[in-house]
């Protein structure tokens, strides 16, 4: 059976991460946004072309932001928990404290 692209199978993985109404405050425009987002992500981390993260940053600006640190974690669903962080700063992203996964290292499920 073939993978569903990323764009489809992010929501419910954020769900799965960050809790059921996580996606509640998204709109039309967040939730377009957020997909793309996702595919420049998947085009970074089989090509790693440096110049995808201006458009990944250009994208995460069209989001509300209140919504785009669900952007920040779309990262770790494509790639590595541990690519986060770096890949939001390299696309000039401002800092911020997100909500921790509940599976990333130290998440509500690593402690069950």
């Amino acid at each position: 059976m073939k993978p569903k692209p990323f764009c489809e199978s992010l929501r419910p993985w954020l769900r799965d991460n960050l809790g059921k109404r996580c996606l509640a405050p998204l709109t039309g425009t967040d939730a377009r946004a957020l997909a793309a987002a996702v595919h420049v992500i998947d085009l970074y981390s089989y090509h790693g072309d440096k110049n995808l993260l201006p458009a990944f940053a250009a994208i995460v600006r069209c989001m509300q932001p209140t919504t785009q640190e669900l952007a920040y974690h779309a990262i770790a669903h494509v790639m590595d928990w541990s690519n986060r962080r770096e890949f939001w700063l390299e696309a000039g992203l401002p800092e911020f404290n997100p909500r921790v996964c509940a599976f990333e290292s130290g998440g509500v499920a690593w402690t069950v």
